[in-house]
């Protein structure tokens, strides 16, 4: 009867102890992913391009000025026509709609730069929409739109390196949200676990150690979701950092095609006021030879120095379209000079007034196996990092070399500075997580460690800080050229 009793109670216990186990991993399972949940609506909130959404309308806008005067030119030989133009401002228009309008753009009418940069879009559209439904003259209805949207330039300019600005707030604010409900994740995961240990040697001794590497694993996963979300936050902290510098650089070439249009444009009028028109024959160009001469000579200049100002500015946009795109999953053939030349067009104007940039590459192999983008953001990351390392410490003449050498099997990238080098006593904790030396506003100081393990988990090669340099600074990247990685991944 007593062993009876024994059976019952260890039965009864058993079945407590399974319903509690039950009940704690449903309840520990629904929350942790009601958690995760919340931590993918950070992950969209945070990767939410609210300074892309300008830039689309910036980009329009350009499109539609360029256009205009383009048509302005030609009107002889057709190559634009009224269609054309109006097709342009109907995708300002729209542009400017969807950002006005959107949900997903909700947050953005927080900058008061965009409100009232949206707001008089918004009156000037209505008036051009309202001339355009009162079936003006394709001409009026042309110059009404250059004449209603030509001077919004600096401020759509102005709006969007604000939101650019904005954007680093915001996303910095998202992270401090995220990484507290992954702490709270944490807490939950090790109370779960001292729970779980227990109730599991209770019952499943013999299975401690299956359960155990389960955790661990999960526990891993988790680490490299944060490293993730981390190494995206630093590249867009970065583009933030970057985006006055690309500005200025973009700006540069606009402003001498602009001057080139002017010239043109009046080279134009000049020669159609100087056609004298016979009743009798052919018409007469009355213009003395010297000044016809001059624009012979000036005016093919004009056009190819504003050819090469369009291209060095797609070139800019180029360099930050493929940057601020969200890196691909997979592993593939990743491009060495193309990932250095867009983080050498994303950084030059940020250190070319404190340092010279120059860049060498002596190899045959120009790809290696990785992921996109990451090679430029640890790049971008050390050349900012020589640049602020020059300018705090006063440096004048600085340098930054970038060298790419091929040595055995291994591509290896140099990074020199003269900008003082790296004290002996931090040169074994720069890699560390959570240790900077840099001042609040500066930087998130985690990018050294975030581009290593990058460079390392992408490529299957490291970061170091080379030994033995006295008041200067090199960090060596080594990729490896095997493509195992790329036929175990296929």
């Amino acid at each position: 009867m007593p062993n009876l009793n024994s059976k019952k109670k260890s039965f009864l216990t058993n079945g407590v102890a399974i319903l509690v186990l039950t009940l704690f991993v449903v309840v520990y399972y629904f929350y942790s992913m009601a958690i995760v949940r919340k931590l993918e609506d950070e992950r969209f909130a945070y990767r939410e391009n609210f300074a892309w959404a300008m830039f689309q309308i910036q980009k329009q806008y350009l499109v539609l000025d360029r256009d205009i005067l383009k048509y302005s030119d030609d009107k002889k030989d057709g190559s634009l026509t009224y269609d054309d133009i109006l097709f342009d401002y109907d995708l300002f228009v729209s542009r400017v709609s969807i950002v006005r309008d959107g949900s997903g753009f909700a947050t953005l009418h927080e900058i008061p730069e965009a409100i009232k940069l949206l707001a008089e879009l918004t009156t000037i559209i209505k008036n051009i929409d309202q001339h355009i439904a009162e079936g003006l003259p394709e001409a009026r209805i042309v110059a009404l739109i250059d004449t209603q949207l030509g001077g919004m330039a600096e401020q759509i300019q102005d709006a969007a390196v604000l939101t650019t600005n904005y954007v680093s707030v915001y996303n910095s604010s998202n992270i401090a949200g995220v990484k507290n409900d992954i702490e709270e994740l944490s807490y939950l995961f090790i109370f779960g676990l001292v729970v779980m240990i227990g109730l599991l040697v209770f019952l499943l001794h013999n299975r401690q150690r299956v359960l155990r590497a389960d955790m661990d694993a999960q526990v891993a996963r988790q680490q490299q979701h944060v490293v993730e979300e981390a190494a995206e936050y630093a590249k867009m902290h970065a583009l933030g950092t970057l985006a006055g510098g690309v500005a200025h650089e973009i700006n540069t070439p606009a402003q001498y095609i602009h001057n080139n249009l002017e010239f043109l444009s009046d080279s134009f009028t000049e020669l159609t006021g100087a056609i004298r028109y016979r009743e009798d024959g052919p018409a007469n160009l009355e213009i003395e030879r010297d000044r016809v001469e001059f624009m012979a000579e000036e005016v093919p200049l004009a056009l190819r120095e504003s050819l090469e100002g369009l291209e060095r500015i797609a070139g800019i946009v180029r360099g930050i379209r493929k940057f601020a795109h969200p890196t691909n999953e997979s592993i593939e053939l990743v491009s060495v000079p193309d990932e250095i030349e867009t983080a050498i067009t994303l950084t030059r104007n940020q250190i070319k007034h404190v340092a010279q940039l120059d860049y060498s590459y002596h190899s045959d192999v120009t790809e290696v196996i990785g992921r996109r983008n990451h090679l430029s953001q640890a790049l971008i990351n050390l050349i900012v990092n020589a640049g602020q390392a020059i300018k705090s410490n006063g440096v004048k003449n600085g340098r930054v070399l970038v060298v790419v050498n091929l040595v055995a099997d291994t591509i290896e990238i140099r990074v020199r500075d003269n900008g003082g080098g790296v004290p002996d006593e931090l040169r074994n904790r720069i890699f560390d997580y959570f240790f900077t030396t840099k001042e609040h506003g500066v930087g998130t100081g985690q990018g050294l460690p975030i581009c290593r393990k990058l460079i390392q988990d992408d490529f299957g090669g490291d970061l170091i800080l080379t030994e033995g340099l006295v008041g200067e600074a090199e960090f060596v990247i080594f990729l490896p050229v095997s493509t195992e990685r790329l036929q175990e991944n296929a």
